[in-house]
């Protein structure tokens, strides 16, 4: 209990201290966990070079893997959560951490990648989803957030396999700060030694699940700020 005193109290000080740590760099978090949580474990090498060589955010090319009672849980904005079957709940102390970690500014994108409707990961996220935060319940995000237009713009969601049309997400302020996929995102990624793409998606559909996992990441960095009444007009014109 006095860790959690100390991580509760000094939350917004190790928030704005982990980007000076990192050297302002971006870091790709993703969690470990009872179950089978790293079922794309070479995507984030393919991201970072896309990246790096679509935007001009610096990176720290590692992924950092860490559990819930990881102080680097602190100096990691972005978290990742990924899988493809159910596992075991995580403890009340674990889900006060994670709820705390939202609610001061930590954003979760979680992936499912199974690609299946009613997964058993999908039914274990739900649930963890609803102690996190029982008053801002998952909800369909809309194709006119800032989410879709944080870097490309976009007008609709995409990945390795179309389980749904929308993402989920649920808000703190104005922000989602849990977005949910359960179209396998992380999929379009991975390839074999020899740089072939692992698992089947159509060419065009690959590209626009690319896209789409940047704009998370640029959502993560910038916020809103692309819902700007400023920003729209340029927009609008550029949608159609």
């Amino acid at each position: 209990m006095k860790k959690l005193f100390l991580i509760f109290n000094f939350i917004f000080l190790i928030f704005n201290f982990s980007y000076t740590q990192q050297g302002g760099k971006f870091v790709f978090a993703q969690l470990k966990y009872s179950g089978n949580w790293d079922t794309r474990p070479t995507a984030w090498d393919r991201i970072s070079e896309f990246l790096t060589m679509s935007t001009s955010v610096k990176i720290i090319r590692e992924r950092r893997v860490i559990t819930i009672s990881d102080e680097k849980l602190f100096w990691s904005p972005f978290l990742v959560i990924t899988g493809d079957s159910d596992f075991g709940k995580f403890s009340d102390d674990e889900i006060k951490i994670i709820t705390k970690y939202v609610q001061c500014g930590g954003m979760i994108f979680i992936d499912d990648s199974s690609g299946k409707k009613g997964s058993g990961f999908d039914k274990s996220i739900r649930a963890m989803v609803n102690k996190i935060s029982p008053e801002n319940p998952l909800e369909r995000i809309p194709t006119t957030d800032a989410m879709l237009k944080s870097f490309y713009l976009l007008q609709n969601v995409s990945g390795r396999i179309i389980t749904n049309r929308y993402f989920e997400g649920c808000k703190v302020g104005e922000r989602y700060s849990i977005i949910y996929s359960q179209n396998d995102l992380l999929g379009v990624w991975e390839k074999d030694n020899l740089g072939n793409y692992i698992y089947p998606c159509d060419d065009k559909q690959r590209w626009e699940a690319k896209k789409m996992m940047i704009n998370i990441i640029l959502y993560a960095l910038t916020g809103t700020y692309k819902s700007d009444t400023i920003h729209l007009p340029f927009i609008k014109s550029k949608l159609k």
